[in-house]
């Protein structure tokens, strides 16, 4: 859009011109917050390759006119560095080159991050091959001829197909999981492509300085060596720290005698020594899956999807939870429903216990503080108890920034601005709500353009992928005020109400609820507990960021039989009831023949 000044446009007219142009502008990049935030002529995926190789992670970092930078160059500048490779950190950057602004992502170990080494794309691929087997389990219950013989199945109630077979199955698992993680890194996040979308990367640690507006890059561990060269990079706008989380050490401080165990967290149970090498050796000792023991502690998203996971997949599987209730921060209905999924399954769920110690034996023995209970027996131990943002040895003190001494998290404003001005913080590091593909796109919007996004988090939904899965956004029934109650409504369904889950067979635990104002009908928030939950929560955010009223779904039409039109189905109740308040007024217009 260009604007010509006339000879009657004063500055004024010219500048409030400019201004509305900017929020237009704006307005339509709000998107690439939730949207692939580049546009589709520059994404990195294109058609399938036939096989994916193994590269490096890194090459040699460049200056902004694609030469080396060497050890003996001064200083580059740069539009915007971030510093972090994860998804916040790869969100900001391709953010930021959707502008044409010219970008330096710093990172000290995988491009990637969590999401797509240890968290997200691993996790997410176990929990799908777990509910294959555990369906096509169910399916042979209910529509075959049962378990068969002894012989082909892994026994105690738990086995799925015989030993053998569940070993093949678990080593291909294996594979699948590889393959995708390096499938996504090589599409979306390698060198190759982060290149080709015009960035600069630079190996090693960062340290801010010069009151955040340099960043001091140090490579170490590399070959042995703790340091070899060091480099400063300007940022010409400002920085973005997207430096994730790791497994919260503090809790495993407070568990006497872990550090003499050895224990699994959401990241090296991928990796040698984690599941599938103890998969591989249960089957060594001729041991049946359904007698590999393993004990979760936390019963957060994270403890209770691979809770589930691993148990579908035939281990017997103990889940301490410290708090009263699973999923501590979500509706308690959720939490009661999802306890109930899980002792239908086999998995015995301990809350509102706190791991005191541990004590290597044959295998792991749990002791914790509970009248009548005193210790679990078990093989394997997954801790997760949740996660510590990683700020340490980056200079943050010495130019300002403020941390909070609960979380350990970056302390960061409404536009996720650190206490220092130019410096931004977002996705793990902050402590707070861990959206990190949004968060990532807001930082870098609110550096590089005008009239800042206050980035509100409490629209951005977030799932649980159990099965069924538990996803919610908004306002929750549990955190409702308690003054003026009346002007809030909920509108409630059973998932034993919905035709597709009893078509699909569903034991109906699971629920839709959504808050809404009752003059308005605007939605306040929801939490569905149903299959594919996060798809049914993303529409009712869409509806609220859209200041549509719940009741003008009952006119959009919705596939049947499929979940999605159960929110039909209640917006259309939230309508009658509309339409029954104004009954009388009806009646009259009707007898005046309008």
């Amino acid at each position: 859009v260009f604007i010509k000044p006339t000879s009657t446009t004063t500055p004024a007219i010219m500048k409030a011109l400019t201004s509305i142009v900017a929020y237009n502008l704006l307005s339509v990049h709000r998107l690439d917050a939730f949207a692939p935030p580049y546009p589709l002529s520059l994404s990195p995926r294109n058609a399938i390759k036939p096989r994916w190789k193994t590269t490096p992670n890194y090459a040699t970092t460049t200056s902004s006119s694609s030469s080396s930078l060497s050890s003996s160059s001064s200083a580059t500048t740069y539009d915007l560095v971030v510093i972090g490779g994860g998804s916040s950190g790869l969100t900001a950057a391709k953010f930021a080159r959707t502008f044409g602004k010219t970008v330096c992502l710093v990172e000290c170990s995988r491009i990637g991050g969590d999401c797509t080494w240890t968290g997200c794309v691993p996790s997410k691929t176990l929990l799908h091959a777990a509910k294959r087997a555990w369906t096509w389990r169910k399916m042979n219950e209910r529509y075959g001829e049962g378990d068969g013989d002894d012989e082909d199945v892994s026994g105690g109630g738990r086995g799925i197909m015989n030993d053998a077979c569940m070993l093949r199955m678990l080593r291909n698992v294996k594979m699948y999981v590889d393959a995708n993680r390096e499938r996504i890194y090589e599409e979306d996040d390698s060198s190759k492509v982060l290149r080709g979308l015009g960035m600069d990367l630079a190996l090693g640690r960062a340290r801010l300085c010069d009151g955040g507006r340099s960043v001091i890059v140090t490579d170490e561990n590399i070959d042995g060596m703790t340091t070899t060269t060091s480099r400063i990079i300007h940022a010409r706008c400002g920085v973005v720290i997207a430096t994730g989380a790791s497994p919260g050490r503090y809790m495993f401080d407070r568990i006497r005698g872990l550090d003499d165990v050895p224990f699994w967290t959401y990241e090296n149970l991928w990796d040698e020594g984690g599941f599938f090498d103890a998969v591989e050796r249960n089957h060594m000792r001729g041991r049946r899956m359904s007698e590999m023991r393993v004990i979760v502690v936390g019963g957060g998203p994270v403890g209770c999807e691979l809770s589930q996971s691993l148990s579908r997949l035939g281990c017997s599987v103990v889940l301490i939870c410290g708090s009263a209730r699973l999923l501590p921060n979500g509706e308690m209905e959720a939490s009661a429903e999802l306890k109930r999924v899980f002792k239908n399954e086999g998995i015995d769920v301990i809350c509102d216990q706190r791991v005191v110690s541990v004590v290597s034996l044959d295998g792991e023995t749990i002791d914790y503080g509970n009248v009548g209970i005193s210790r679990i027996i078990g093989d394997h131990i997954l801790i997760a108890t949740g996660r510590v943002p990683n700020v340490e040895r980056m200079g943050l003190d010495d130019i300002g920034v403020k941390i909070n001494p609960v979380t350990n998290g970056i302390i960061v404003d409404e536009k996720l601005q650190t206490s220092v001005k130019g410096v931004y913080a977002a996705g793990d590091c902050t402590g707070d709500r861990q959206f990190t593909h949004y968060a990532g796109a807001i930082a870098a919007r609110n550096i590089l353009l005008p009239l800042k996004d206050t980035g509100v988090l409490s629209e951005v939904p977030s799932t649980t992928f159990t099965d069924p899965e538990v996803a919610s956004f908004g306002l929750t029934e549990s955190r409702l005020p308690l003054t003026n109650m009346e002007a809030i409504s909920i509108s409630f369904r059973p998932l034993s109400k919905i035709d597709r889950a009893i078509c699909e067979g569903s034991d109906g635990l699971g629920f839709i609820k959504i808050v809404y104002k009752t003059k308005s009908r605007q939605i306040l928030g929801a939490t569905v507990m149903a299959p594919s939950a996060g798809e049914l929560v993303s529409e009712l955010t869409a509806i609220q960021a859209a200041k549509m009223p719940l009741d003008k779904l009952a006119t959009v039409m919705h596939s049947y039989p499929s979940y999605s039109i159960a929110l039909q189905q209640m917006a259309a109740e939230v309508y009658y009831d509309k339409l029954k308040k104004n009954q009388s007024l009806y009646d009259v217009l009707k007898r005046a023949g309008l």
